[in-house]
């Protein structure tokens, strides 16, 4: 065989050897199966009396998973995968939350669970979460039982608390010089536990602190004169209230008609832009508001990127309900980053203790590791009108940050013990 023959069949062995290569590469690529979704169960009350509150959570978490779609997915030790919402309709109601938990889990295979706008509704599907082992995130219920005595290992939450709240407020009202309180809140877990908080931090940090009258109307009341009547009839230098949405708004409708908030010197309600939004105009001035972000503040432009981004997705600005969405999914954004995983036991030790940025006035929010409860504190303004505004906004705002109302992680783990035996 001559050396131009060798080398001809040597030239051709290369290529066909790295035309084979190729094709078996392409090949290979054809049937590499993309990245399945990453698939997270919601379950939150998106119909009924508090649905508008409970989709600004939704859509507050929506716009942070656009975001992170739109640039490929969150990255995993296997490459970007996209994130998958499936959202069931609690109704307001524990049983069919229940039901949307172990449905979304057992069905559906969702990775893991986020919600509830409700409190109740939180604590029967933290349970489910516990029994199946999946990591469950709240992103707005505030019962402090939630992270307190039935905290465990498959439950977080990335907002405040109500004993975070309540003795917030009592460390804001210690210094006034007001002693007669009266409290209204509404007759369920959330309100329970507002009062608890509000009046056992008022006890510790003021000892003229008197208690002239506490009226517990039901979810959803229609009529308030009683309990109009009988605050007015105790007269209290000030009220505090957990009344929220629909039932904040009814009662001030009807107190004002009594002449309620000239007789009484303040009265402080949560939360803040969901309740002044839709008052408009007929909101009263100098009102004490608790809430977690206020409308437009501090004004950052982080804080302006999220406004413009979620008003451009749902034509409405967004409220400390949206931000409490947005936080909650940068969380586990973050979380799943650091693990690499979904796989939810790695996933829980890379949340434990975990850090990020937020848009709120906070700047930064922790998640506590023995716990699982965020050190998100809140603000507190007076309202005032505003020409700029269709709505009232809030004024001499200040900030109460989280980590010193919370109760210690041997407080915690006491209550634990005590609840478990």
């Amino acid at each position: 065989m001559g050396l131009k023959t060798k080398r001809a069949l040597l030239v051709s062995g290369i290529f066909v050897f790295s035309a084979t290569f190729a094709l078996l590469s392409i090949a290979s690529m054809a049937a590499a199966k993309p990245l399945s979704p990453i698939k997270i169960g919601i379950v939150q009350s998106v119909s009924g009396m508090v649905s508008d509150f409970a989709l600004e959570d939704l859509e507050g978490f929506r716009v942070k998973i656009d975001e992170v779609n739109a640039m490929g997915g969150v990255d995993t030790k296997d490459g970007k995968r996209q994130i998958e919402l499936i959202v069931r309709d609690n109704k307001l109601k524990p049983d069919i939350a229940v039901k949307n938990a172990k449905s979304l889990i057992l069905e559906e295979k969702v990775d893991f669970l986020v919600g509830c706008i409700s409190s109740s509704c939180a604590l029967a599907v933290s349970e489910v979460a516990k029994e199946n082992k999946t990591l469950f995130w709240v992103w707005d219920a505030r019962t402090h039982h939630l992270t307190g005595a039935r905290g465990h290992r498959y439950v977080f939450r990335s907002t405040g608390n109500t004993w975070m709240n309540g003795h917030a407020a009592a460390n804001y009202f210690k210094d006034k010089p007001y002693t007669r309180y009266a409290l209204i809140n509404p007759d369920y877990s959330y309100g329970r536990s507002q009062y608890d908080a509000f009046v056992q931090g008022m006890k510790s940090v003021k000892p003229d602190f008197k208690l002239v009258s506490e009226q517990w109307p039901k979810l959803g009341t229609t009529d308030f004169t009683p309990y109009i009547t009988a605050l007015l009839s105790a007269k209290p230098e000030v009220v505090y209230t957990s009344m929220w949405g629909t039932d904040a708004m009814t009662f001030i409708k009807q107190a004002k008609g009594y002449g309620f908030f000239k007789k009484i010197k303040y009265v402080g309600l949560f939360h803040g832009m969901p309740l002044l939004r839709p008052m408009g105009q007929e909101m009263v001035e100098d009102i004490y508001v608790l809430t977690e972000c206020p409308f437009v503040y501090p004004g950052t432009p982080e804080n302006k990127a999220f406004y413009d981004a979620y008003k451009a997705r749902t034509g409405k600005f967004p409220s400390s309900y949206s931000i409490g969405g947005y936080n909650a999914a940068t969380f586990i954004v973050a979380g799943i980053e650091k693990a690499g995983t979904v796989e939810n036991e790695a996933l829980i030790d890379a949340l434990e203790g975990i850090t990020i940025k937020t848009i709120a006035p906070a700047k930064e929010i922790t998640i506590r590791k023995c716990d699982h409860q965020s050190d998100y504190g809140i603000t507190i303004g007076k309202t005032v009108k505003d020409p700029n505004w269709p709505w009232f906004v809030l004024k001499d705002v200040e900030i109460i940050p989280g980590a010193p109302t919370m109760r210690t992680c041997d407080q915690i783990m006491t209550e634990r013990a005590a609840e478990n035996k």
